[in-house]
């Protein structure tokens, strides 16, 4: 998931991890048991929520004790988060209803098997738990078909697949869990394409493995699927404190990119709004942010899923927002479906030695998708001109098989805001 670091900023105040206060009403409260997951699985899984438990599940650094900062610490410098508010916090909550009142009024009669797909390296055991628990928790039983779980050669420290294996058989879920590790790092895009073969289900749902679905989340996201079977489908991507682990409710926005295939997010005016149905009803977005998306699982074999070329991370996100475009597809929000996601203090992963992926990869969306625009690209990102970008030719052609559109046609019909300057040469 891409977001400025300034906006992050912002969320976790500039501060420090450990907070010397909480807010009024957690001050009052004695902090939370601390129990370890990795440990103590099943004790864990049976916590209630701090607030059945009538506890402060916050790091307030005067009161842990020294396991506790162990604990802590540890988590920001693996995952870039407090793993000990994260425990604390317990195996399932309720975020509630988080989007407009008037999608309570909405009906959907989509019905379409689902697996919801999630790629895991060095993540904490406890925030994927939560979230397979919300999983199972908010969808209905009849839509969803299994969870795919495909470990991308975690670090040994970090390892989950004998965790999550036993948490299945705790819950008997061991039919609707479909557990994979990687020896060898894929990286999150090959993860992604690999853990996708895995999946049974009509349609997929990408998301990332520190996520907490809100109440009714997948049904909105499979209706315009039923309406346009080439629809890639976006939720809104709430907002969960990396240290808090409070969650909290988001702008509707649309994605989109520059020139330099950077992602960004473009806000709505309040005056779309203002018409009560815009509050409900999917909207097209130029883009997509990457980390959660739902289409049909043979679509995505359909648009030749990811390129297996890229490398890591970076870029994954415009290339297959470009192909459903061009190709015949669209890509819209749903504002009535809500995801929280973890936005992380910095990103935790190593990348591949010696190479800037995420240029690596643009450059192989460039010369892919762009044609006579790629030259703005370039001007953008001028070290682009120095990459060796590799074999495109199985992009090619899927581009050729689909009887894509070129980026003339994208710019009128779908991102006129890309439109470059007057001045610019093209």
């Amino acid at each position: 998931m891409r977001r400025n670091f300034s906006f992050l900023c912002i969320l976790v105040f500039c501060g420090s991890v450990f907070s010397s206060e909480t807010e009024p009403e957690k001050e009052k409260l004695p902090k939370c048991e601390h129990v370890d997951p990795y440990e103590n699985l099943e004790k864990w899984l049976d916590l209630k929520t701090p607030a059945e438990r009538k506890c402060n599940h916050t790091t307030v650094r005067d009161s842990l004790d020294e396991n506790e900062i162990k604990k802590s610490e540890w988590g920001i410098k693996s995952f870039a988060f407090d793993a000990l508010a994260s425990e604390k916090l317990g195996p399932l909550r309720n975020v509630g209803k988080q989007a407009h009142k008037l999608c309570e009024e909405e009906k959907y009669d989509a019905s379409f098997s689902t697996s919801v797909v999630v790629i895991h390296h060095n993540e904490a055991l406890s925030t994927i738990l939560r979230m397979i628990n919300g999983i199972f928790e908010f969808t209905p039983k009849n839509l969803l078909k299994e969870i795919v779980l495909y470990e991308d050669a975690s670090e040994d420290e970090h390892v989950l697949t004998k965790h999550l294996e036993k948490y299945a058989k705790l819950k008997g879920l061991e039919d609707k869990l479909i557990i994979e590790r990687s020896e060898y790092r894929q990286g999150l895009i090959r993860a992604k394409v690999h853990a996708s073969r895995l999946a049974t289900g009509e349609v997929i749902v990408f998301m990332d493995s520190h996520c907490e679905v809100a109440e009714r989340w997948l049904e909105p996201l499979l209706q315009p699927i039923k309406e346009n079977p080439n629809s890639i489908v976006l939720p809104v991507v709430d907002l969960i404190n990396p240290v808090s682990f409070d969650y909290s409710s988001s702008m509707v926005a649309k994605s989109g990119f520059d020139w330099g295939l950077t992602f960004k997010w473009i806000y709505l005016p309040w005056e779309y709004f203002e018409t009560p149905e815009n509050n409900v009803k999917p909207f097209n977005s130029p883009a997509m942010p990457g980390g959660l998306l739902a289409m049909r699982r043979e679509y995505f074999v359909e648009l030749g899923e990811y390129d297996m070329g890229m490398e890591i991370w970076g870029s994954e996100n415009i290339e297959l927002s470009l192909k459903a475009w061009l190709c015949g597809g669209r890509v819209v929000v749903a504002p009535c479906s809500r995801v929280g996601h973890v936005f992380r203090m910095r990103r935790p992963y190593t990348s591949k030695p010696g190479m800037d992926t995420a240029l690596y990869n643009a450059v192989r969306v460039a010369k892919t998708w762009l044609g006579a625009y790629e030259k703005n690209f370039f001007a953008a990102k001028p070290r682009g001109t120095k990459i060796v970008f590799g074999d495109i030719s199985e992009n090619i052609k899927i581009r050729d098989r689909l009887k894509c559109k070129d980026m003339k046609w994208f710019i009128e019909n779908v991102y006129p805001e890309l439109e470059p300057k007057v001045h610019d040469e093209l």
